[in-house]
């Protein structure tokens, strides 16, 4: 029976986690799609791009910040 995720992907692996820049709630390092035997499971990490320091960076955001519209400082909209 397939089961989720792998100790080589953030789902299995406590170390491969990050922190939500807006909210601090600990969230996969993966930012995309889920595996196809998790296709049930909704992404969870949004790398939006904004400015830290006048460098354009990537924010790691959760989907309930990412759901209610939190940008980063000075956010870019991708095309």
């Amino acid at each position: 029976m397939p089961s989720r995720g792998s100790a080589y992907r953030a789902e299995g692996n406590p170390t491969l986690r990050t922190v939500c820049a807006h909210c601090g709630k600990s969230i996969p390092t993966e930012v995309g799609h889920a595996h196809p035997l998790d296709v049930d499971l909704r992404r969870e990490t949004w790398g939006l791009v904004g400015y830290h320091a006048a460098l354009k960076t990537v924010f790691a955001t959760c989907t309930a910040c990412h759901d209610t519209g939190w940008q980063p400082p000075e956010f870019e909209r991708g095309n």
